[in-house]
């Protein structure tokens, strides 16, 4: 509501204004433009009106004129450093637009003012939350509670504040207490849930995550952090279900698609898996963990397990060659996928690894010999890629090449060539 607008005006000249402009005291009060006019016209007459600038400033924000109407009550709070109500409704604008030091400072102030103003209070610790200044805001929140003990939504956000300090017995009181007010506040449930599934006190999670999923069905956080305690219990059909669940309320979040592609991946379900990593590296095409995984799922596809060759068989222990392919298009969407995921992260030897694997299966021996080479560049220790070195070497006559990366291989597992 715009301050002033039905009650007695402080400053005479406003009042004036409005009725000149045929607005105070009649139907016209509900006409935003000409309300707009006639303080405008105020201001013109005398720019030193606070009450002025606070009212254009509330009449422009309920024209959803955020920025017009911060600048307003700025001026308002020029004019009168204690008008409380203006120093308030700046700091609310200021923190829906992300102004930060604004919002903290005109809060502050109303505090000030006001010591015991919860809505100040709360908003001031919300800021200091998003700010991770989170012992400021463990501190602001305490002081909403002292003055209303029963405010559930502060509660919780004070365990959020400790969870996210890293803080978790205090977390976990501060939950409990939301839950001791409020035994329905779903957030509550799966901010203790959160913390039982970090300390993987797993059972405990369960219970915790399903009553917030059972509370609020669209929860989908809540969802997605029950698949992941399920993963943890090596349920993967219930995991699936929850991850799939959380999917269905918010298909845009990366984590899921990504949590199950790993669950399809270990069941070996190739199809499902490619299809969630190809949806994660569409939402955040700099995964690059994503784009290895797919990458993965490609080469591990249509596998044809038993067709590994006696003469394979003492490599296939120790080099990722197990996996013959009848495909040819997907080993080539394999080795793709896997130079995409190089061009994100191209510090990471597993991938050149798994790409060296690609290549030697397809034949390539040239490409699978400088992936890798590339692999014990980046990682010295990587007996694997000596052992497989060893082979392409020896596949293209290098002998002397081949038995340097195998002696390599011994001395880094201990084992010998059969």
């Amino acid at each position: 509501m715009i301050k002033n607008l039905v009650s007695p005006f402080r400053s005479l000249t406003l009042m004036a204004v409005l009725v000149s402009g045929g607005i105070y005291g009649c139907s016209k009060v509900d006409m935003p433009d000409e309300i707009i006019t006639a303080y405008r016209k105020a201001i013109q007459i005398n720019p030193k009106m606070a009450d002025a600038h606070y009212n254009l400033g509330m009449a422009y924000n309920d024209r959803t004129m955020v920025d017009e109407a911060i600048a307003e009550l700025k001026k308002a709070t020029e004019i009168d450093p204690n008008y409380k109500d203006a120093l308030l409704h700046l700091g609310l604008l200021c923190l829906e637009k992300g102004r930060w030091e604004d919002a903290i400072a005109a809060l502050e102030s109303v505090i000030r003012l006001d010591p015991r103003n919860e809505l100040a209070l709360g908003k001031l610790a919300d800021v200091y939350k998003a700010r991770k200044m989170f012992s400021e805001a463990i501190h602001e929140y305490k002081k909403v509670l002292e003055a209303n003990p029963k405010d559930v939504v502060t509660q919780h956000n004070l365990g959020a504040a400790y969870a996210e300090k890293n803080e978790p017995e205090e977390a976990i009181k501060a939950f409990k207490k939301a839950i001791e007010l409020n035994p329905n506040y779903a957030d509550a449930h799966f901010g203790l849930g959160q913390i039982f599934l970090d300390r993987k006190q797993l059972e405990d999670a369960v219970v915790e995550l399903k009553k917030a999923s059972d509370i609020n069905p669209y929860h989908a956080p809540a969802h997605y952090c029950l698949g992941l305690t399920y993963y943890a219990q090596h349920d993967h059909i219930k995991a699936a279900e929850a991850f799939r669940r959380s999917i269905e309320i918010d298909a845009k979040n990366p984590k899921v698609h990504y949590s199950l592609g790993i669950v399809y991946a270990d069941e070996r379900l190739f199809d499902e898996a490619i299809e969630e990593f190809r949806t994660v590296v569409k939402l955040d095409p700099g995964d690059a963990e994503a784009h290895y995984r797919l990458g993965k799922a490609y080469a591990d596809k249509r596998v044809l397990a038993n067709a590994i060759a006696t003469v394979r068989k003492a490599a296939a222990a120790h080099y990722n060659i197990q996996n013959p392919y009848s495909d040819k298009r997907a080993l080539d969407e394999a080795i793709a996928s896997l130079q995409k995921a190089i061009e994100v992260n191209p510090y990471n030897p597993s991938v050149y690894f798994d790409l060296g694997s690609a290549y030697s299966q397809s034949r390539i021996l040239d490409d699978a010999a400088a992936a890798l080479e590339e692999t014990v560049r980046i990682d010295p220790n990587f007996a694997k890629a000596h052992y497989g070195l060893s082979i392409i070497y020896e596949r293209k006559g290098m002998k002397e090449e081949a038995q340097r990366e195998f002696s390599s291989y011994k001395q880094l597992t201990g084992e010998c060539r059969k």
